[in-house]
């Protein structure tokens, strides 16, 4: 239930850093500084591989471990997902919501991204058409999603991140991925729906 409660915090939250650094071309430099920054952490030289599970430790709050890859939006679209999505995580680029699967692994690794300011990194996320593929990167690894299918949802319906999608209880039965962003403005500048986008896993 507190998961449940933090998420639908943050799904109702994403919009206002957005609306708060909307065209503010200094928080876009310093995105692009910090990806940068963390593309350099990401190729560090691997430490030695460990056994079992322990090869791919959990990441830590605001740790870069992953690329996130869009072929639909080009060979340049190539972001860096950081642990968490609080402003500062989501300020550095797309966020994984802690308490949610890993890439590849079964459940729902759900990830959170700006539509505007800071890169913008989810900007064309509603461009995505069912068929597509997101690639994520990460330990050696590419994980290829296909997406099954988008939709326009309330702040308030947290269960898009569950382990199966608007199912609270169920087992996970496969690997699936999330991408939220925000979505249409209201009178008073601020984005009122959440636009998510569902796949699953295609190939290791």
């Amino acid at each position: 239930m507190m998961i449940l409660l933090g998420v639908g915090l943050i799904l109702a939250g994403l919009a206002l850093g957005g609306l708060r650094i909307f065209h503010d071309r200094q928080a876009d430099d310093a995105y692009a500084q910090t990806q940068q920054s963390l593309r350099g952490e990401l190729r560090q030289p691997a430490a030695p591989p460990r056994t079992a599970r322990e090869d791919k430790p959990d990441p830590r709050a605001g740790d870069a471990f992953a690329v996130l890859r869009v072929p639909r939006f080009g060979g340049d679209f190539a972001p860096v997902i950081v642990e968490g999505v609080s402003q500062a995580a989501l300020a550095k680029g797309p966020g994984h919501f802690p308490g949610t699967a890993l890439p590849g692994e079964p459940g729902n690794f759900a990830v959170a991204g700006h539509r505007t300011g800071w890169g913008q990194p989810f900007n064309k996320l509603p461009e995505l058409r069912k068929g597509d593929t997101i690639d994520i990167e990460w330990k050696r690894t590419t994980y290829t999603y296909r997406v099954t299918h988008s939709k326009v949802v309330e702040p308030s319906d947290v269960d898009v991140v569950l382990p199966v999608p608007g199912k609270p209880g169920a087992r996970p039965d496969k690997a699936r991925i999330t991408l939220i962003t925000c979505t249409d403005r209201g009178w008073d500048g601020r984005y009122v729906h959440r636009f998510v986008v569902w796949g699953e896993l295609d190939r290791p």
